[in-house]
């Protein structure tokens, strides 16, 4: 017998990873240059610091306009999302929610290096 809502759910996470995957370059490119605009800052002030709300704000703006280049550049991809029988305000929240986590773990695991690097330093 097969289980339906775990088929329909697996089947919406692999759509989900298609259209984030159609953003990864615009997420890399947003990322890249939210990190450069944290060093460039940090050097005038002689210690690397990251901000996380700084960097966090910068990936919503960069998620956003991504998404939003993306409709207006290529909306034909889009009837391959809904002919499936998904929303695109539901697939765009849950590729949101992926570069969201993405994000909070790369500040997390930046903040764990640079306090392990001032200690280590003595």
């Amino acid at each position: 017998m097969i289980n339906y809502h775990n088929y329909h759910l697996k089947r919406f996470g692999i759509l989900t990873f298609q259209y984030y995957r159609l953003l990864l370059l615009y997420n890399i490119a947003f990322t890249i240059l939210a990190m450069s605009l944290i060093v460039f800052n940090s050097a005038t002030t002689k210690a690397v610091t990251i901000n996380a709300e700084t960097f966090l704000f910068a990936k919503v703006t960069g998620f956003i306009c991504a998404a939003s280049l993306h409709y207006f550049s290529a909306k034909e991809n889009y009837f391959y999302f809904r002919n499936a029988g998904y929303g695109m305000r539901r697939v765009i929240i849950n590729a949101f929610a992926i570069d969201l986590s993405i994000c909070i773990l790369l500040i997390t695991l930046s903040k764990i290096i640079l306090h392990a690097a001032t200690y280590i330093k003595g």
